[in-house]
């Protein structure tokens, strides 16, 4: 018994050991596959459709695109300030005395010659009056004294007095007749009253301020520019301005006056900008924006600025082909702001363009059209132009002259 239990123990220690090493290391009944057999195989399609094991689809780039467009291009130099009117003066009293009459209210149109206004009439003509009745006087006595000397009865010296008397009397009276027509201030030009600073039985002294007045045709805006800029600048030349830096157009204008000298504070040039017709939407004091249009560039492709991209040193865009790829070009730009390009060299007209998604695009890439956008232009820098039936005669081309404006 001593030698049997033993054994037992040791048989039953062997078959618990091959269990569980049966349940760690599981032996297949399949045979190895063959090279044919396994997945991606040159010889051997993959089952279920799904590629071949190690290789990719190629990418699909979901793109934004636009069209290249034929367009006049106004190259501008833009800058900002405030209207005033073309003349516009305050009337100061020039004598003293109340208030008889006023004869117009702010915000009335006056014509040149009008009268305004009347201060102490009755005082001033008393004393216009009295110079004259002074002046008679004293012409009386030297015609009488004149009237002697030539009998001998009055000497020379006595002739000479009166004559001076006489002067005094006349210089007199025109002052009083000047007074007398400053109680009546008139206007001196067409115009509109901007400010009324009396009104009737009012006291006024000599330098208080009764009115002011200004010709609002035309309105003129003063700009100042860099030295760098004003060399694009000339007398004439066009102008427009708004009221907002890229809202509608008010009004066009001209260059009227360019300083000849540049301010030492600012290092700036004053241009003089007139307006003529500014005053019908407008009024003197508001803060407009002006663009002087320098040049004007005719039959120039352009594109959208976001259509250009750089590698290194070249400008490149990619051109939409028939086969849904992509063609990197590289191209020659000319005139550019903001939102366009213009092309000189590189493409042609009509041809599409990626705007939205370069990053991820090379020569040849596989390409999804999810929207197409026209070029953003607005109405004053960028004015289409209808393609003519011969499109390569209006090809750009650096050489093609500018024309001023």
């Amino acid at each position: 018994m001593k030698t049997v239990f033993p054994r037992v123990l040791a048989v039953v220690a062997l078959i618990s050991i091959g269990w569980f090493s049966h349940g760690f290391f599981p032996q297949s009944s399949e045979k190895p596959a063959t090279p044919a057999q396994r997945p991606g195989f040159p010889g051997r399609p993959s089952m279920g459709g799904a590629g071949y094991a190690g290789m990719k689809s190629e990418e699909v780039v979901p793109v934004e695109v636009s069209s290249t467009l034929l367009a006049i291009i106004r190259e501008r130099v833009r800058s900002s300030g405030i209207l005033e009117p073309e003349r516009e003066v305050s009337l100061l009293s020039r004598v003293e005395g109340t208030v008889d009459k006023v004869s117009v209210v702010e915000g009335e149109k006056v014509s040149k010659g009008q009268l305004l206004c009347a201060i102490d009439q009755e005082e001033l003509h008393i004393a216009a009056d009295l110079a004259l009745i002074e002046l008679q006087q004293v012409q009386a006595n030297l015609n009488r004294l004149e009237g002697l000397a030539s009998s001998g009865d009055s000497s020379k010296e006595t002739v000479e007095n009166a004559r001076f008397a006489m002067q005094r009397a006349k210089a007199g009276h025109d002052r009083a007749l000047i007074d007398l027509g400053h109680s009546q201030p008139s206007v001196l030009f067409d115009g509109v009253v901007v400010r009324r600073g009396i009104e009737p039985g009012q006291y006024v002294r000599v330098g208080d301020e009764l009115f002011t007045y200004a010709d609002f045709e035309p309105l003129r805006v003063r700009i100042f520019l860099p030295e760098s800029e004003v060399t694009d600048i000339e007398k004439g030349q066009r102008c427009v301005l708004r009221t907002e830096s890229d809202g509608p157009i008010l009004t066009e204008g001209v260059i009227e006056r360019i300083s000849p000298v540049i301010d030492r504070t600012s290092l700036t040039v004053e241009v003089l900008v007139v307006f003529p017709e500014a005053a019908v939407n407008l009024r003197p004091g508001a803060f407009v924006h002006i663009d002087v249009i320098t040049r004007t560039l005719e039959n120039r492709m352009i594109i959208p600025r976001k259509a250009l991209a750089l590698r290194g040193n070249r400008s490149v865009v990619f051109r939409l082909l028939d086969d849904e790829t992509v063609q990197e070009v590289e191209v020659i730009t000319g005139f550019e702001n903001d939102s366009i390009v213009v092309i000189e060299e590189g493409l042609g007209i009509g041809d599409r363009l990626v705007v939205q998604g370069i990053d991820k695009l090379k020569d040849r890439s596989k390409v999804s059209v999810y929207r197409s956008i026209p070029v953003e232009v607005d109405e004053l820098t960028v004015e289409p132009m209808s393609v003519p039936e011969n499109p390569q005669k209006l090809r750009p081309h650096p050489k093609v002259p500018a024309v001023k404006e």
